[in-house]
């Protein structure tokens, strides 16, 4: 059984891998985002 399902999607592999590196890249990507608009804003609050 396992050995079918594998046989059968093994390509399946290699888009569901794609989107979680998209995924966690959309997800670091916000934080940095995050971190900046967070470093602005002390910044202007100082002065």
């Amino acid at each position: 059984m396992t050995e079918e399902l594998f046989r059968d999607y093994w390509w399946l592999m290699f888009p569901v891998f794609g989107m979680v590196i998209a995924i966690l890249g959309a997800a670091r990507d916000s934080a940095y985002q995050d971190r900046v608009i967070r470093e602005a804003r002390e910044k202007l609050e100082r002065k």
